[in-house]
């Protein structure tokens, strides 16, 4: 066997994301995924190239129907949530089409519901997968009795990382790690 051909057996399929925070409000979130891996590695840093052509909500008639030279989009979508100038939250997730909702439903729990990242980042999640809203545990009886009048549900009996893994950090020293994607949070002090 090769050293590439180890590598790429040896080497964990998936998405993962990282936040960092520093106490002068500097801020940096990166997403990488081994999932749809290339099997391309860039030289001289054993990073596999990523492989997007498999997202089909965003190339529903397939990634060879754009123009020659178009950029293939991505689900990925590492963030900063800024409160005018400032950061207030770095985070990402890895998930695949459940990326836009998990992040969307963490940002609102600290927005709307002024939830502190691991509040925000361990409360339940849904997901419309086009069929049926996919629900974890921990909402509303009532609340998912009025959407079950409109749409069907799949209620899920555990949290788990069909919803998304988003990690979060924040310049005061808060932060989370999704504990649906084996996630952890650290302050380096």
């Amino acid at each position: 066997m090769t050293e590439r051909q180890h590598r790429i057996r040896t080497a964990s399929g998936g998405t993962t994301h990282i936040s960092v925070c520093d106490a002068e409000g500097n801020a940096a979130s990166m997403t990488t995924s081994n999932g749809e891996g290339s099997g391309c590695f860039a030289p001289g840093v054993g990073i596999m190239l990523n492989n997007m052509m498999g997202e089909e909500d965003l190339h529903p008639e397939g990634f060879h129907a754009g123009p020659p030279g178009l950029r293939v989009a991505s689900m990925m979508a590492p963030s900063l949530l800024l409160a005018g100038d400032s950061v207030r939250l770095a985070l990402g997730s890895g998930g695949s089409k459940r990326i836009r909702t998990a992040l969307l439903q963490v940002i609102s729990n600290v927005v709307d519901f002024a939830m502190d990242p691991r509040a925000a980042v361990e409360a339940p999640r849904l997901h419309w997968d086009g069929q049926c809203a996919q629900v974890e545990p921990g909402f509303a009886e009532t609340a998912l009795a009025a959407l079950a009048q409109r749409w069907p549900i799949n209620r899920w009996p555990a949290p788990d990382v069909y919803f998304g893994g988003v990690h979060v950090a924040a310049p005061d020293g808060k932060g989370a790690g999704d504990p649906r994607r084996g996630g952890h949070a650290a302050t380096v002090g």
